[in-house]
C-alpha cells in the first residue's frame, strides 16, 4: 500500500502545481463532431483579432517612440530608442494584447459562443462542446488528474482546420516562452539552429513545463503533439513580427517593418484578408495529429474511438471531405509528425498512436455490414 499511497501523493502534488500555474491546461476532443450542421469558418475572426492586436501594439510603441524622440539628452534618447526598437519590445507589446493563458480560453469561448457569433453565422456551428466527450471518463474516478481534464475547450473551425480553442492559448503563451528562451540562448552565443533545438527539447521532453511534465503526462497522462505544434507556430508568429519565417514550406516576410524611427505594419496584415491562416494547419487537430497516451488511458481511448468509429469516419470523410481510406490517415499522421520538415517535438509512432486509420477503420470492418448501415 505504501508505494500506491506515495504515487497518489506525487500525482496530487503535480496536479496542484498545474492548477496553480497560469499555464493550466484545457483539453479538447476533435474526434466526435456534429454531423447534422456545418461548422462556420472563423478565419476572418482570427484575422481580425490578430491584426488588431498587432495594430494596437504598434500604435502604443510608436507613441512611446515619438515621446522618446523629444528627449533632449542624446545618450538617454538613444538608449530609449534602442529599447523601443528591439524586436522583443514589439513581441511583448503584441503578447500583452491577450489575457493570461487560462482566461484567454474563456475569452475565446465567450466570443465564439456569444450573440456576435450566432448573428454572424446563423444556422452554423461556431463552437462544439459536449458533456459526453472523450476525457470525461478515461481516468479512475478518484484519480486527481481528472480535475485537470474537467476543463474542456470547444472545437472550432478556421481556414478549413478543426481544432480546440486551447490551441490559441498555446499559440500565444507557450509561443512566448519559446520566443523569450530562444532570444536568451542567442544572446548567450548559440546559433539559431542550436537555440531552436534546445527550446524544442525543453518544452517537449526535458523541462518542467514540457509535454512529458506539468503540461502533459504528469498532469493528464496525455502528451499532445497538437499542443506542441501550436506552441511552435506561436513562436514563429512572434519571430515573424520582425523576421522572415518559413510557414508551410514558404518564406513569409515580416509582419511589421521599420519606417524611419517608427514601426509600420505590413499591408497584408489586415482584418478578413486570410493572412493569419499561414499559422494554422492540420497539425493542430488532435484527431489527425493524435496524442500519445499513458498506459492507464490507452484502453479507454481505444474503446472510445472504436465505439464511435462510424461517426468519426463519416465526419472526416463526408463533412471534411477527406478520403475514406485508412492509408490516408496513416500517411497524414506521418506527415504531421514534423512541421513541413521541421522538428517540433512530436512523439509516438504507428504502434503507439491511435489514428482514424489504425483504430476506427478496423472497428468498422469488424462490424457486420447491416450494423454499420443501421448506425447511419
Amino acid at each position: 500500500m505504501k508505494p500506491i499511497r506515495q504515487s497518489c501523493l506525487s500525482v496530487s502534488a503535480a496536479v496542484m502545481l498545474v492548477l496553480a500555474t497560469p499555464l493550466h491546461s484545457h483539453e479538447t476532443d476533435n474526434l466526435v463532431l456534429p454531423l447534422d450542421k456545418e461548422f462556420a469558418d472563423l478565419g476572418s475572426y482570427l484575422d481580425t483579432v490578430h491584426a488588431l492586436a498587432i495594430q494596437g501594439a504598434v500604435e502604443g510603441l510608436n507613441a512611446r517612440i515619438e515621446a522618446a524622440l523629444r528627449i533632449r539628452d542624446d545618450a538617454e534618447r538613444a538608449f530609449e530608442l534602442r529599447r523601443l526598437h528591439d524586436p522583443g519590445a514589439l513581441a511583448q507589446a503584441v503578447y500583452d494584447r491577450f489575457s493570461d493563458a487560462f482566461t484567454e480560453v474563456l475569452d475565446i469561448e465567450d466570443a465564439v459562443r456569444g450573440d456576435w457569433a450566432r448573428s454572424m453565422y446563423p444556422g452554423k456551428i461556431t463552437a462544439h462542446w459536449s458533456i459526453e466527450w472523450m476525457y470525461a471518463y478515461l481516468h479512475f474516478p478518484l484519480d486527481p488528474r481528472r480535475i485537470v481534464l474537467l476543463f474542456q475547450s470547444s472545437t472550432i473551425k478556421a481556414y478549413g482546420v478543426y481544432f480546440g480553442t486551447d490551441k490559441l492559448s498555446h499559440f500565444h503563451h507557450m509561443g512566448r516562452y519559446y520566443y523569450e528562451n530562444y532570444r536568451t540562448l542567442l544572446s548567450q552565443g548559440q546559433t539559431p539552429e542550436a537555440a531552436l533545438r534546445s527550446i524544442i527539447r525543453t518544452y517537449s521532453q526535458d523541462g518542467p513545463l514540457a509535454e512529458t511534465g506539468l503540461l502533459g503526462f504528469v498532469a493528464t497522462g496525455v502528451y499532445s503533439n497538437a499542443d506542441l505544434a501550436a506552441n511552435f507556430t506561436g513562436f514563429k508568429f512572434l519571430l515573424n513580427l520582425t523576421e522572415p519565417v518559413m510557414l508551410k514550406g514558404v518564406v513569409h516576410p515580416p509582419l511589421v517593418d521599420r519606417c524611419g524611427a517608427f514601426w509600420s505594419i505590413a499591408p497584408r496584415v489586415r482584418p478578413e484578408s486570410g493572412w493569419f491562416g499561414a499559422f494554422i494547419s492540420d497539425h493542430w487537430n488532435e484527431a489527425l495529429n493524435p496524442n500519445l497516451y499513458g498506459e492507464l488511458l490507452q484502453g479507454g481511448v481505444r474503446a472510445y474511438m472504436r465505439e464511435h468509429a462510424d461517426h468519426i469516419v463519416t465526419f472526416y470523410s463526408v463533412r471534411d471531405q477527406r478520403p475514406r481510406d485508412p492509408g490516408y490517415y496513416e500517411a497524414l499522421k506521418d506527415g504531421l509528425s514534423n512541421y513541413y520538415g521541421e522538428d517540433y517535438g512530436h512523439a509516438g509512432d504507428s504502434t503507439q498512436l491511435f489514428t482514424i486509420g489504425n483504430t476506427c477503420f478496423p472497428a468498422l470492418n469488424a462490424k457486420p455490414a447491416a450494423a454499420v448501415a443501421g448506425a447511419r
